[in-house]
């Protein structure tokens, strides 16, 4: 059985999630912060966060604890039932239900708990509001054994959790708004590259989702494998910038127009450095064709003068291109393309990355284009 937090150590917890929310802009990360915190501090047995869908005006789920996989479907469905928004926010009322079963609101509804499809037995809900615009709600729930009652008490400490933590997910949410509409910018911008050239349709989605792959298998954190796939989808948008006739050219390129397509990485790193700071998306860019051995462009970096990022997206660039019918080149198949990335470990890939590369490849080969 939980025990209920003493007040001093609840107002001290709420403090500390305050802060800790407040410091962050990550919707997943802000979200599971308020959804640990809220389950901890009220000693129950699941919570759930909802932001509301302004067209809709009905809540829709972003996170949960302590329900299973099968059961998120099912309170997923909660938010979109109208008895609870009507309270919630229309009326911008907390809800406390302590025995679904023979609660009036409840007794004759369709909703899941009836279907014995949500462990639900009691539940508190408070609406999120930021000065006087509601943005979701946050509730917390029982198991339908346990036999505690959600208090007034209960009420006040979740309204106060939510109250203090409703700006930074506001905050949060309008970040992730904004990345979104800027990963569709790239997006389209990419798009246009890849139409530039008829043979590299989809290319810079391969490259980012390899790239990605390889640096999941080195163990590299979450933040650099996000920067790293935005560096690989946008590794070639300098090619913006190169004549459509060298990029089309079906035939092998005289030394003039191969200097000029040897300057899309420098071109792409002045199109992307206006708009970007993260180190990783920019170096990936630059050094995509720096060779391991000193030997490649634009600047003939050698080893470790190559980051990290350049020396993945090389492999997963290289993989990508022999794996793809080009002018001058049928296309490899996946274990071929393998075998030579394999060849060029030590002079023009690192070694490091290409035993990473293969080792992914060989545990999943359902993520690698096989021709």
């Amino acid at each position: 059985m939980h025990k209920k937090p003493k007040e001093k150590e609840a107002l001290e917890a709420l403090l500390k999630v305050s802060k800790k929310v407040s410091s962050s802009l990550e919707l997943e990360k802000v979200s599971d912060m308020i959804l640990y915190q809220a389950k901890s501090v009220l000693c129950t047995d699941h919570s759930a966060l909802f932001l509301l869908d302004e067209e809709s005006k009905h809540l829709f789920l972003i996170g949960a604890k302590g329900f299973a996989d099968n059961q998120i479907k099912n309170l997923a469905v909660l938010g979109s039932w109208e008895g609870i928004n009507v309270e919630l926010i229309k009326k911008s009322k907390p809800i406390i239900v302590n025995d679904i079963q023979r609660s009036a609101k409840f007794k004759h509804a369709e909703i899941p708990f009836l279907h014995k499809k949500l462990p639900i037995g009691a539940f508190l809900a408070v609406p999120l509001k930021t000065d006087s615009k509601i943005i979701g709600a946050l509730l917390v729930s029982n198991h339908k054994k346990r036999r505690r009652d959600f208090t007034e008490d209960d009420k006040k400490l979740l309204s106060t959790l939510a109250n203090n933590v409703s700006i930074a997910l506001l905050n949060a949410k309008l970040h992730n708004n904004l990345k979104s509409l800027f990963m569709n910018t790239v997006t389209s911008l990419v798009t246009a590259v890849d139409a530039k050239d008829p043979y590299t349709h989809g290319h810079s989605e391969r490259v980012a989702r390899y790239a990605v792959r390889i640096g999941v298998e080195m163990n590299l954190s979450k933040d650099f494998l996000e920067d790293l796939r935005l560096s690989g989808l946008m590794h070639d948008i300098g090619k913006i910038g190169i004549k459509d006739n060298i990029l089309s050219k079906d035939k092998a390129l005289n030394k003039k127009e191969l200097k000029e397509i040897r300057e899309h990485p420098t071109i792409g790193l002045r199109i992307v450095d206006s708009v970007i700071s993260s180190k990783v998306v920019l170096s990936g860019i630059a050094e995509h064709h720096e060779y391991y051995n000193g030997k490649g462009y634009p600047k003939r970096l050698k080893g470790k003068h190559i980051s990290m990022e350049g020396r993945i997206i090389a492999v997963a660039d290289a993989f990508d291109t022999l794996t793809t019918d080009r002018p001058y080149q049928k296309a490899y198949s996946a274990k071929e393309a393998a075998l030579e990335i394999s060849r060029s470990s030590r002079s023009q890939f690192d070694p490091h990355v290409v035993k990473a590369f293969q080792k992914t490849f060989s545990k999943n080969p359902n993520i690698w284009q096989f021709k």
